[in-house]
């Protein structure tokens, strides 16, 4: 058990290093794009262009961390197939959790941890999906 719990907490420590990774990177891309249109206002096309390219780098990062903890799974010897452990990985990070795939007795616990990633990176991306809408919109949107 001590080493499920030490393997699940570094590996949720690499995926927050991911997470924060992407959040950088999909700021600083959001504010080196505004500058383009710092001149002008401009329209809700721009806006959809930014707003699209920072949802595809959060599922980007959902899968670089549904990718790692599939990759571990793997390593340890849990699953015979990597499909199967990138299946695994993508229901327990969403925590749909059908059931029909799970692990042995002795690295249950990794699932959760998975879940508890999960849930952390969805409220992370979702803060910063919010954050970026909300400081686009009064911007790119104009008001009637």
């Amino acid at each position: 058990m001590i080493t499920e719990l030490i393997i699940g907490s570094l590996t949720i420590l690499a995926s927050t290093g991911v997470m924060i990774g992407f959040v950088l990177l999909t700021i600083r891309l959001v504010r080196k794009a505004e500058v383009h249109y710092s001149d002008h206002r401009p329209g809700v096309w721009q806006f959809f262009r930014l707003l699209s390219g920072a949802v595809v780098l959060v599922l980007m990062a959902n899968t670089v961390c549904v990718w790692l903890w599939a990759t571990l799974f793997r390593m340890l010897g849990v699953f015979p197939t990597f499909e199967e452990a990138v299946y695994f990985s993508m229901v327990s990070f969403t925590t749909v959790g059908y059931g029909d795939v799970v692990v042995e007795h002795s690295w249950r616990i990794l699932s959760g941890f998975v879940a508890v990633n999960g849930l952390l990176a969805f409220g992370v991306f979702t803060a910063v999906l919010i954050e970026i809408i909300r400081g686009l919109s009064d911007r790119y949107i104009p008001r009637r």
